[in-house]
C-alpha cells in the first residue's frame, strides 16, 4: 500500500488549494468613486481643520507682546497654557475661531488687540497605510494628503498587487462607509491620476498582496508544522523575485 510522506502531502495541499486562494486574491475590487471624487476635483479637502492634541500651534501679535511668537502644544486636556491668559480650551476649534476668542481675551489687557494663530505642527488626525509597503503605519493628516502621495511615501513593496490597491473610508464610529480600488500602474505608468483623490482623516490605503505572495503567505500558515511543505509553497515566489523587499518601481 502507498503511505504518502509529508513531502507529497504538502504538495498535494498547494495543488488543491492553489486555484482558490488565487481567485480569493483577484476578486476584489471596489468603485465607489464618486464617495472620494467630486468635479471640479478639490486641491484639499473640504472638511474645515479643527485642532486638537498634541497639535502645535503659533501664535502671532504685533501689539500683545505676551503673546507674539508663542509656540504651544495643546495639551491632552484640550487647552493651551498662554502667557497673560492663562489655560484655555481650544480642542475641536478651527484656527479662526482660536484667533477670535484670543483677541477677545487679550482686549481685556490692550484695547486694540490682535492676535492670529496658525497649526505649526499638524499631528492629532491620522491616516493609515498597511499591507505590503516598505513604510506601513500612521501618517500625519495634514488636508492635503492625496492617494498618490501616500503611496510614493509607503512603497509598495515587490509583494505587493499595484494594480488592486484599497482606499477605504471609515466614518467617526469606525463603521465603513466607501471604498474604492485604484490601480497605481497607471497612475504611474500612464499618468491616469484621476482616482487620485484628496484623503480625509481617518481614511485607510490597503496594498495587497501579490498573487504568488498570497498563495505563499496563505500556505505557509496552513502547512507551518509540515517543514517539507514551507521549502515548496517558497519555490514559485522565488522564481518571481517576490521575495525581495525592494519597493515597487526600483
Amino acid at each position: 500500500m502507498f503511505m504518502p510522506n509529508k513531502t507529497h502531502t504538502a504538495r498535494l495541499t498547494f495543488r488543491l488549494l492553489l486555484p482558490c486562494v488565487l481567485l480569493a486574491a483577484g476578486c476584489s475590487y471596489y468603485t465607489d468613486y464618486s464617495a472620494f471624487i467630486s468635479e471640479p476635483r478639490p486641491l484639499v479637502t473640504l472638511t474645515e481643520y479643527k485642532v486638537a492634541p498634541p497639535d502645535v500651534l503659533t501664535i502671532s501679535s504685533k501689539r500683545v507682546r505676551e503673546l507674539n511668537g508663542h509656540i504651544e502644544t495643546i495639551r491632552p486636556d484640550g487647552k493651551l497654557t498662554l502667557p497673560l491668559l492663562g489655560s484655555v480650551f481650544v480642542a475641536g476649534m478651527t484656527v479662526e475661531d482660536i484667533s477670535a476668542g484670543l483677541e477677545g481675551m487679550a482686549r481685556e489687557f490692550y484695547e486694540d488687540a490682535d492676535v492670529s494663530v496658525r497649526v505649526s505642527s499638524y499631528r492629532s488626525k491620522k491616516i493609515y497605510v498597511f499591507g505590503e509597503v516598505g513604510v506601513p503605519g500612521p501618517y500625519v493628516y495634514d488636508g492635503a494628503n492625496t492617494v498618490l502621495e501616500t503611496l510614493a511615501t509607503a512603497q509598495p513593496t515587490r509583494l505587493a498587487d499595484p494594480s488592486r490597491i484599497h482606499v477605504l473610508r471609515p466614518n467617526k464610529d469606525g463603521e465603513l462607509i466607501s471604498r474604492m480600488t485604484v490601480d497605481l500602474n497607471k497612475m504611474v505608468q500612464k499618468g491616469e491620476t484621476a482616482l487620485d483623490a484628496v484623503l480625509e482623516e481617518g481614511d485607510i490605503v490597503y496594498v495587497p498582496a501579490n498573487g504568488f505572495a498570497a498563495v505563499g503567505l496563505a500556505l505557509q500558515q496552513l502547512l507551518l508544522p509540515l517543514q517539507p511543505a514551507v521549502q515548496t509553497i517558497k519555490q514559485p515566489v522565488d522564481l518571481d523575485e517576490t521575495t525581495n523587499t525592494r519597493t515597487y518601481g526600483n
